[in-house]
């Protein structure tokens, strides 16, 4: 008997395939994405000189959300006790996005999706992980950082959004 790798519900969903894939070049990210990345670079590069989290709060300072900082150093520390190593780094002249990298974007994305309501929490995360992500996502949400753009979302169509003129 062959198993359905979906629902066969009307509501079920297909899987899809991840919105990240090690390998895809940075120039195809959008800004917030690039960010993200950078900023996992930024992490465990020089980090423990002091510059490296000066760069950092400067950085997210700029992009109007400071309170971001802790929340994503968290969120990574985090991740790293779950996998039981530390997240890959590689210098920040690498133009490809790498497997931890996609994998910290594709759950930074699900969980500001589901701050919007979008999508679950993922649940393949420890307690801790999921907690510090969500008050990533609400943090990024709130700074006006979205890795996915907002018409991207299918909240609603332009046209009910629009302002109507008299």
């Amino acid at each position: 008997m062959k198993v359905l790798e979906f629902s066969p519900r009307p509501d079920g969903r297909r899987p899809t395939t991840e919105r990240y894939q090690p390998g895809t070049d940075l120039s195809m990210l959008s800004f917030a994405e690039q960010f993200v990345v950078w900023a996992t670079r930024a992490t465990h590069q020089g980090l423990d000189c002091g510059c490296g989290r000066v760069r950092l709060e400067a950085a997210f300072a700029a992009i109007d959300a400071p309170e971001a900082l802790p929340r994503f150093l968290d969120f990574l520390k985090d991740l790293e006790t779950q996998f039981g190593r530390p997240l890959g780094s590689p210098c920040f002249k690498r133009q490809s996005l790498q497997a931890d990298e996609a994998r910290v974007l594709t759950l930074v994305d699900q969980f500001q999706s589901a701050s919007l309501g979008d999508a679950p929490i993922p649940s393949n995360l420890s307690d801790a992980a999921r907690q510090s992500g969500q008050h990533l996502a609400l943090a990024l949400t709130a700074a006006g950082v979205h890795l996915r753009p907002a018409f991207h979302l299918q909240q609603q169509s332009w046209p009910n959004g629009m302002p109507v003129l008299h």
